[in-house]
């Protein structure tokens, strides 16, 4: 039981997503009445599409099979992941609580399970805090890995990374975000890749000078 615990315990780092996400539902339970309305005209400008709702609800199976594929396959990127993900939610949950935001919602019409998707979309996920996107930055991030760090066969990083940006093009077709939302999500994933990009980098430059044996300097005197 122990071997198994100190091969696969890291995969306990994933349940970081249901935490923060506790976080996200308790702070959007508590926004007040001060909230801000970030939804621009080009934002009416565009349709909604019901059929966008598929890969809308696709976002979370798919955020925890990354996490458990690079688990599975690739530990020190994995916990690189799990840091980048927590430093990208956690600045967002503080933009949510000091500038929550709204968007408006279309009434939810028409029969089929598209309909009722949506419907349940519109009741279990309050319109506040918009601002950034969760689905665009953790979706971004998941591009961020697949086409920086992974060495996926051509269709496959293809196929992945056409089916993350229809994830981030859904939140604005089912009226859930706004193109400002999206801007942001992708900015703060972003910014937390290269943050932890950058600490990675010096943390393991610091590392490998500690681990440089010491070399004697060889000096020459003259006669």
């Amino acid at each position: 039981m122990k071997a198994l615990f100190l091969r696969w315990g890291h995969l306990l780092a994933i349940l970081c997503i249901p935490l923060q996400g506790s976080i996200y539902v308790l702070l959007g339970s508590n926004t007040g009445s001060d909230v801000f309305y970030n939804y621009a005209w080009i934002d009416t400008q565009i349709p909604f599409i019901k059929e966008f709702i598929y890969p809308y609800v696709s976002w979370m199976p798919i955020l925890y099979l990354g996490f458990l594929y690079l688990g599975l396959t690739n530990k020190s990127l994995f916990w690189r992941m799990i840091i980048t993900y927590n430093v990208g939610v956690i600045a967002a949950n503080i933009v949510f609580a000091v500038f929550p935001t709204y968007v408006p919602r279309p009434e939810a019409i028409g029969t089929g399970l598209s309909s009722a998707l949506v419907q349940f979309i519109y009741t279990n996920d309050a319109p506040f805090n918009c601002f950034p996107s969760i689905h665009c930055l953790t979706s971004y991030l998941l591009f961020i890995i697949i086409n920086r760090h992974l060495n996926f066969k051509p269709l496959a990083r293809i196929s992945w990374s056409v089916w993350l940006w229809l994830i981030i093009a859904s939140t604005v077709f089912v009226k859930q975000h706004s193109l400002l939302d999206v801007a942001g999500g992708i900015l703060f994933a972003e910014a937390a890749y290269w943050a932890v990009h950058v600490v990675a980098v010096r943390v393991g430059l610091a590392s490998k000078k500690t681990k440089q044996p010491l070399t004697a300097t060889n000096t020459s005197s003259n006669a």
